[in-house]
């Protein structure tokens, strides 16, 4: 048996008929650029999230990085990121603040940004900065604790940017990520939950100053044609990323709940002591971006699931401190580099069959 990491052909088969009639309109009207459907996808998103404002820009990392410029931060500038994560969270807030210091914190046992050494490296490093920024990821499609950021980030005085690329729909205590900083970035990379046909993004803000900000600055720095007022870029939504996003945004809650069953199914029915299998933070109902199991033999499981047709990945096998251009930076990164070394994500898209998860339940299992 053959199983796929992830089927986007079975998404696009579910909306294409919806989609064509209106991308066949969009090379009628020529619209390709921030046309209606952008603003359609974006009030469908601050619905979904539960947010007042949402804007659709050109990827992941330019969300990042134009979620940081909208804080307009000054003088002596920190950001603080987990040390596993994606490379495009630190490329994004150095693309906005190049001069800013940028620290790497650890992560706990679910692999989000471990509180107790934020609040211990904020207690250390404060009083040296203007403005401090927080960058929780919510990783895996799990959440940080969301409590314990807010009160360390009040008691700091720190800005909270959100990475919520991994985390669309993902709740804390019924809340959406994306609701809860000053700004939330997220990536619609192809292969996220919720993903475009191409590159693509959305900010979230419930600070109607931020979002005006944001809508220059993904425009030039333009709100009117040839009036620019800010330093922006070009980092504008195409309009048929629009169109198939806002399509299967309304698909996004089954999809979510098909994975939260499938992972019901591999926690209850894998069982191999030589494979540790990931654990839900409190207070989080999570979206299962990733299903990030942890082996101390790592390239000989990945041979073994390669023989038996079952396709996966590693999430991340080089962390961000032991890249040659960030290996100066101040790291706390135990955890982060234990798990690079042992993580292998098994497939968990909604589209998984019931004889493909079984299957999966049993092979891992024998491994």
């Amino acid at each position: 048996m053959n199983v796929k990491f992830n089927d986007l052909k079975a998404q696009w088969e579910l909306i294409k008929d919806d989609c064509l009639s209106e991308i066949n309109n969009l090379f009628e009207n020529s619209s390709f650029i921030l046309g209606p459907q952008v603003a359609e996808f974006e009030d469908k998103f601050t619905n979904f999230i539960g947010c007042k404002y949402a804007v659709g820009v050109s990827n992941g990392t330019d969300a990042i990085k134009l979620s940081a410029q909208s804080l307009e931060l000054t003088g002596r500038i920190l950001f603080l990121i987990p040390s596993n994560t994606f490379v495009a969270t630190i490329f994004g807030v150095e693309q906005a603040y190049p001069e800013a210091s940028f620290e790497m914190i650890d992560c706990n046992e679910y692999h989000q940004l471990d509180m107790n050494l934020l609040e211990s490296r904020l207690s250390e490093v404060r009083s040296k900065y203007d403005d401090v920024v927080i960058v929780p990821v919510h990783l895996y499609g799990y959440t940080v604790d969301i409590d314990r950021l807010q009160d360390i980030g009040g008691r700091y005085n720190c800005k909270i940017l959100e990475d919520s690329s991994q985390s669309h729909g993902a709740e804390y205590k019924g809340r959406k990520t994306g609701s809860f900083g000053d700004v939330s970035a997220f990536s619609l990379y192809p292969g996220k939950n919720l993903g475009a046909v191409g590159d693509a993004g959305i900010i979230t803000t419930n600070n109607p100053e931020i979002y005006c900000r944001l809508l220059k600055l993904r425009n030039l720095g333009s709100s009117e044609k040839y009036i620019h007022t800010l330093k922006g870029s070009n980092n504008r939504l195409d309009t048929i990323q629009a169109i198939v996003l806002k399509h299967k945004l309304n698909f996004l809650d089954n999809w979510n709940q098909a994975r939260r069953d499938i992972v019901e199914i591999f926690n209850s029915q894998i069982n191999n002591p030589l494979i540790i299998k990931p654990k839900t933070p409190k207070n989080c109902t999570p979206v299962h971006h990733i299903y990030p199991i942890l082996t101390d033999n790592r390239d000989d499981f990945i041979n073994y699931l390669n023989k038996k047709g079952i396709e996966n990945g590693i999430h991340y096998p080089i962390i961000i401190s032991k890249m040659d251009m960030y290996s100066d930076h101040f790291s706390i990164d135990d955890n982060a580099y234990e798990f690079s070394q042992k993580m292998v994500s098994l497939p968990i898209h909604p589209f998984l069959s019931e004889g493909q998860i079984n299957y999966i339940c049993d092979q891992v299992s024998r491994y």
